[in-house]
C-alpha cells in the first residue's frame, strides 16, 4: 500500500529550449511542491501586472504551461508552486481563469500561513482580495471551467464571495443576489457608481 507521502502526485519541471528558438516548454524533471513563496511585489499575479515574469523566484518565468498541465500544478505543485505557474500564465494569457487560479492560491497561500512574517501574511490576504477583485473588474462576465471543460460557476459570483471570506469588501457596482434555485450570484446593480472607480485593465 502505498503512504499518503507517494500518494502524492509530485509536479515537476524542467526548462529546454528548441535549438530552432522556440519558447521553453514546461516538462517534468524538477520537484517544485517544496517551493517557499516570498513577497515580490504586491501587484504581483494581480491582472494586468505582468511582474512575476521578472521575479527570479518564479521558476515558471521563462517557461510555456500547457492547459493539459496547469490543472495538475494547481492541485498538486503546492500553493507557492502553483502561484508561481498561474501567475505567469496570466502574464502571458489573459483571461479570467488565469487571475482566479492565481487569486485561489494567494488565498491558500494566507490561510496556511505559509508565509515568513507576520505582515507578509496581511500582504497576501490583501493580494488575494485585490486578485478576486481584478476578476470583478476586468473578467465580469467569464465562466469558471474545471479540467474536464464542464461549467461551474460564473467567475464574479465566486470572486465576490472569496472576497467577502477574507475579510474584504467587492469594490464596484456588484451586489449579491438569490436567483431562481436560492443559488447566490453576484450581478452589477445601478444602485452603485463605478464610474469614479481609476480601474486599470489593460
Amino acid at each position: 500500500m502505498c503512504s499518503s507521502t507517494t500518494k502524492r502526485l509530485a509536479i515537476l519541471f524542467l526548462v529546454f529550449a528548441a535549438s530552432c528558438g522556440d519558447d521553453p516548454q514546461f516538462r517534468f524533471g524538477e520537484n517544485i511542491s517544496g517551493i517557499e513563496f516570498e513577497v515580490f511585489d504586491p501587484t504581483e499575479g494581480i491582472h494586468p501586472s505582468k511582474v512575476t515574469l521578472n521575479n527570479p523566484r518564479n521558476p515558471f518565468r521563462d517557461t510555456v504551461i500547457s492547459d493539459d498541465v496547469k490543472f495538475d500544478i494547481l492541485a498538486n505543485g503546492g500553493n507557492a508552486g502553483a502561484f508561481y505557474a498561474w501567475a505567469a500564465l496570466l502574464a502571458r494569457i489573459e483571461i479570467g481563469e488565469n487571475q482566479f487560479g492565481v487569486a485561489e492560491k494567494l488565498r491558500d497561500i494566507y490561510l496556511a500561513n505559509e508565509v515568513a512574517t507576520p505582515e507578509d501574511r496581511e500582504t497576501v490576504r490583501l493580494m488575494a482580495i485585490n486578485a478576486f477583485q481584478a476578476i470583478l473588474d476586468c473578467f465580469p462576465d467569464q465562466l469558471l471551467f474545471d479540467a474536464t471543460g464542464t461549467f461551474g460557476l460564473r467567475l464574479s459570483t465566486l470572486a465576490y464571495t472569496n472576497i467577502l471570506d477574507l475579510g474584504g469588501v467587492p469594490q464596484g457596482d456588484w451586489v449579491l443576489v438569490t436567483d431562481s434555485r436560492d443559488e447566490p450570484q453576484a450581478i452589477r446593480s445601478t444602485g452603485f457608481d463605478s464610474e469614479n472607480r481609476d480601474v486599470l485593465c489593460f
